[in-house]
């Protein structure tokens, strides 16, 4: 099933901000990582990689509109190579979600303790927490909203082109020559240590294989808003990467690069613009680090629901939270494996950044290749597909090399690998099924998880519409009212049947909607969950004695109160009725006030009625 019309809110602009919200948090702690492996050559090389990121780039344009249903290097890899080498690709770009979650939070809190001192003793607690109440928020479902990462990429851009500006207009002549020479120290390296050094600075454009992840969730045409949005990408990050690491290893202290390589950035706002600066890098910096951890989670576990549903991980791992709709297993171990990594490296950097290029050139290389295999089965061989080639030799080339140079990156990646496989060989030839079979708690999770359709579609459910298909039998079942309904409520469905026959109506529209957070959404179900067959039945029951026909519409959104707004102004009705709320302030935080947003979307002729 394609994704729906609710699910597509990104724009160029907001689908620009999504992306810059991750590759964008990089420049906060690639500079102080690359300085401890490659010295005053860090500018060289952030630059020498820069050419290699829009290379890439320009095939992530190509890799995102070429599979509209979204899943990233899975997506790509399965169509190039087949479903097996899909799973591998979507091995590996879990290894690279797992370090960003880590990353993001270890380099967040390390922001924080640069104002507040007290904090650089327990950042690795810190950040164990910080992921541990992610964790928590997506399994209630927080929606990963486009508008608040807008806000936010606004805002670190803005910050950077301040730090920027300064330093540019405050630099002397002998600043000037120090930042200006940074650039040019890689001509006396060697063959081999330019290979490693260009290798290692790839980690300055980590979260650029997010934009293949949003496909889903990108108003069409789908070419251009990519196009549009890469672009954005591209010109944000020439401007800010390579220009915020050459101003912080040419002006900060020789002492401080070699003691307090995890937050240059913000000491370079100090020196260039005094503590308003630096506490403005700090609040950006820190948010948005936070804000790349939860977004890394959610992409992992979207990740194993797209290997769930190509049979390679157990069903159980896609089993959705009957309170909260949410795939709490999933998510549950996209954030024990980041907590694992936190604890087990003590939060230092340099080991964190180590072991983050394993997954993330390997995704590189993967989607690479895969796109080169396409084009080759489509018969192309312009001058594009040949530059599409060299970019795939450079990503190979700098993954084999970090291969071998950064052997704990490879140990980690590998083994996280080599178990996912293990496990998806497993799962696909039912080695584990006898022995997991036996275990009771198995057995009931087994019970929920592999229910079949037909047994939740019962026979009164048969009738179940989408939306376009109640719109083509309105004038078979013609109603002026649409009720609204998230769970049984017998006196909400009576208000229903008492409005319509009071206007002389014999039919009445009822809309289940399940809300699906988060902008990865991938492909949306093709049936109800558990909940929504429960109320939808109930309301099928409940008209029975009335003489009223029930018009049961299904419907799947991001934003429950924009599907029912939308709903009603396709049907034409003038009357949406609705449950008051019972969810906490809290909840309403996370996943939207239904009522208030009803109130803005409904249309002008459209009355809400709200029944206690």
């Amino acid at each position: 099933m394609q994704p729906s019309k609710d699910t597509r809110q990104l724009n160029w602009f907001l689908a620009w901000a999504v992306v810059f919200c991750d590759i964008g948090t990089s420049v906060y702690y690639v500079p102080g990582i690359l300085y401890g492996h490659v010295k005053d050559a860090t500018p060289f090389f952030v630059l020498l990689t820069t050419g290699g990121f829009i290379l890439l780039a320009l095939k992530y344009i190509e890799i995102s509109w070429r599979n509209p249903e979204g899943g990233g290097v899975v997506t790509i890899t399965t169509k190039a190579f087949g479903p097996m080498w899909g799973c591998l690709g979507g091995m590996l770009i879990t290894v690279d979600y797992f370090l960003t979650t880590a990353i993001s939070a270890v380099a967040g809190f390390q922001y924080m303790g640069s104002v507040f001192p007290f904090l650089d003793a327990h950042i690795v607690i810190l950040a164990c927490v910080g992921v541990g109440v992610l964790a928590a928020l997506n399994i209630v479902g927080i929606r990963e909203s486009a508008t608040v990462a807008l806000v936010m990429a606004c805002a670190s851009f803005l910050v950077n082109l301040v730090v920027i500006g300064v330093a540019f207009i405050d630099m002397d002549a002998s600043q000037w020559h120090a930042v200006v020479s940074k650039l040019g120290t890689g001509k006396n390296l060697s063959t081999y240590d330019l290979l490693v050094g260009f290798s290692s600075a790839w980690l300055a454009f980590s979260g650029l294989e997010s934009i293949s992840q949003l496909s889903p969730t990108m108003r069409l045409p789908l070419r251009r808003t990519t196009r549009w949005a890469m672009a954005a990408v591209m010109i944000t990050m020439v401007i800010t990467s390579p220009v915020l690491t050459a101003l912080s290893i040419g002006l900060l202290p020789e002492h401080f690069k070699a003691t307090e390589s995890e937050r240059f950035i913000s000491e370079l706002g100090l020196i260039v613009g005094g503590f308003g600066i630096k506490l403005a890098v700090v609040l950006t910096a820190s948010s948005l680090l936070l804000f790349a951890a939860n977004t890394a989670i959610i992409g992992s576990y979207h990740v194993f629901l797209a290997l769930v549903k190509g049979g390679f991980l157990p069903k159980i791992i896609a089993m959705r939270n009957p309170t909260f709709n949410t795939p709490h297993i999933a998510v549950g171990i996209a954030t024990v494996i980041p907590l694992l990594v936190i604890l087990l490296s003590r939060g230092e950097m340099q080991i964190l950044g180590d072991m983050y290029a394993f997954g993330l050139l390997g995704a590189f290389v993967f989607s690479s290749l895969s796109l080169d295999s396409i084009r080759w089965n489509l018969g192309r061989r312009d001058w594009g597909f040949w530059l599409g080639v060299l970019t795939t030799v450079m990503v190979m080339v700098a993954w084999g090399i970090n291969l071998v140079e950064k052997q704990l990156a490879t140990y980690f990646g590998g083994a996280v690998t080599l178990i996912g496989m293990l496990t998806a060989v497993g799962v696909r030839r039912a080695w584990f099924m006898d022995l997991l079979v036996q275990i009771p708690f198995i057995q009931r999770l087994q019970a929920r998880a592999y229910r079949a359709s037909e047994d939740l579609v019962e026979d009164e459910l048969k009738g179940l519409v989408t939306l376009a298909e109640a719109i083509e039998v309105k004038p078979l079942y013609s109603s002026s009212t649409l009720l609204a309904l998230r769970d049984e409520n017998p006196r909400l469905i009576q208000e229903a049947i008492g409005r319509a026959k009071g206007r002389g109506e014999s039919a009445l529209y009822c809309i289940y909607v399940e809300e699906w957070p988060g902008l990865f959404a991938g492909e949306t179900p093709h049936m109800p969950n558990e909940q929504g067959v429960q109320t939808l039945k109930a309301a099928l029951q409940a008209v029975r004695e009335n003489q009223i026909e029930i018009v049961p519409i299904w419907s799947v959104s991001h934003n429950t109160a924009l599907a029912i707004a939308n709903a009603a102004k396709a049907l034409d009705v003038d009357a949406v009725i609705i449950g008051a709320s019972r969810r906490s302030a809290f909840y309403h935080m996370l996943r939207g006030h239904v009522v208030k947003g009803l109130m803005k979307k409904l249309p002008h002729d459209c009355h809400l009625m709200i029944i206690n």
